[in-house]
């Protein structure tokens, strides 16, 4: 039997300076535009499978400039690939089944935000890896302003890339890496 996990990543409603100010001004709110995920074989360290839900902003539904020079991803993109937040949750919910779900950081508290700003019950948990590429990849470059679009690039891993702060992209950086780890022999995190 195959042991996998889904690595995911997110991408979200942001505008020049939000990061700084933790999007604290009025109307800021990090909905999510962009659900990135890969299923991952553990033991035969390659990716199954990959999925990419546009999701559609409510609160802020045009993206901003600094959003789609960031991210790469256009209004008229998301206008004709997008669902809704309920319909996108679902996708992922089912793309994942009962595999652990994984992510660099914070994308759980984004989704849970989602959740909020949209009446539901805030129960999306997932795992966060981010402590433990900090601790094995420390030797390789990886600090704590490292995020997971830039991961591969520090470990020296060629991905299919997309574009960094592209949901798909960052989770295929965030597979890719961790294949390199385990190759070096770090210890398996999900084990």
């Amino acid at each position: 039997m195959t042991r996998s996990v889904v690595f995911y990543d997110t991408e979200f409603t942001s505008w020049k300076g939000a990061w700084e100010n933790n999007w604290s001004l009025p109307g800021q709110h990090r909905e999510l535009v962009q659900i990135g995920a890969l299923r991952y074989d553990i033991d035969n360290h390659r990716v199954l499978d990959e999925l990419c839900i546009f999701v559609l902003p409510v609160i802020n539904p045009l993206l901003s400039d600094y959003f789609i020079d960031l991210t790469g991803i256009t209004n008229e993109e998301l206008s004709a690939k997008g669902v809704f937040f309920p319909d996108a949750l679902k996708l992922l919910r089912a793309f994942v089944g009962n595999a652990p779900l994984a992510s660099f950081g914070g994308d759980h508290d984004v989704v849970q935000e989602n959740q909020k700003l949209n009446d539901m019950h805030p129960d999306f948990t997932c795992l966060d890896i981010r402590p433990w590429f900090r601790e094995h990849g420390k030797s390789y470059g990886v600090t704590e302003q490292t995020n997971s679009g830039k991961l591969a690039s520090v470990f020296g891993v060629e991905i299919d890339s997309i574009q960094e702060h592209n949901a798909v992209h960052d989770a295929r950086s965030i597979a890719g890496s961790y294949s390199f780890l385990i190759k070096k022999g770090v210890k398996d995190f999900f084990s």
